[in-house]
């Protein structure tokens, strides 16, 4: 698992979404770094990281992110990259010392008791177009990630880069991400975490609506929710100060 490491201060651990690497993080990551030593992950199959099969397992994956990151650290977690650090806080509650969750879900699908989401049917189409067309799959998805936003063509160009700039991520990975947004579900996790948890949202996200907020904070009344007007999926690229200026708070508050 390829992890870069810079900047100084507290570990602060950083988990980018689905398709994308660190990368993508690289405004926001420039300004935290002044103040924090980062651990810039690039998940398996993603950016510089390899493939191997199974990498996304859940424990497997969890088991390698515990032996590459600080024995202690805040953690931020993007969209997928979220889920995953619920998860990793669920099992590893004693590394976690804060948890920051940027435009994420503990659960991506609808359920009856979860309509804060979107239909599966969604992913499933991702999954089935990735094998027709891969990279136009890309696009459509991160089409999907900025419409409604402020700024909308701003993220998409940005995205659009980051995908051109690093190695195309492994049919495989892709397609093991998106089992994990279809099936994996955190809402226990978020329940019982006891560390000081974050949900940054964006009021215009299509693919996580700012109601999530509401289900949110019944499964933990201790949650710290901010919603960014304007935002889209990716707020830390259209408005990176702003997402600069609320993880800090949290980390520091």
């Amino acid at each position: 698992m390829h992890i870069e490491r810079r900047g100084k201060g507290p570990d602060l651990v950083m988990l980018h979404g689905w398709s994308m690497h660190s990368g993508v993080w690289h405004q926001l990551a420039d300004g935290l770094a002044e103040h924090f030593t980062l651990y810039l992950v690039d998940l398996p199959g993603h950016g510089h990281s390899d493939w191997q099969d199974g990498a996304l397992e859940l424990e497997k994956l969890l088991l390698e992110l515990a032996e590459n990151t600080p024995e202690q650290a805040v953690w931020l977690g993007w969209s997928l990259g979220g889920l995953i650090g619920l998860a990793f806080a669920q099992r590893y509650p004693q590394r976690v010392n804060k948890l920051s969750l940027m435009a994420a879900t503990p659960l991506f699908v609808q359920k009856t008791d979860w309509p804060c989401a979107m239909e599966a049917s969604v992913f499933e189409s991702f999954a089935a177009n990735l094998d027709v067309d891969q990279q136009q799959t890309l696009q459509r998805f991160l089409m999907l990630q900025a419409k409604g936003a402020e700024q909308s063509r701003t993220t998409i160009r940005e995205l659009s880069q980051q995908l051109a700039t690093q190695h195309t991520p492994d049919p495989a990975a892709l397609h093991a991400g998106l089992d994990c947004l279809l099936h994996w579900d955190m809402r226990e996790a978020l329940s019982e975490l006891h560390c000081p948890v974050q949900l940054i949202l964006g009021n215009r996200d299509t693919l996580i609506p700012a109601s999530l907020s509401e289900y949110a904070v019944k499964l933990n009344p201790e949650l710290k929710v901010s919603l960014i007007d304007g935002g889209g999926h990716a707020p830390f690229i259209a408005q990176p100060q702003q997402c600069q200026q609320l993880v800090e708070q949290f980390i520091h508050g």
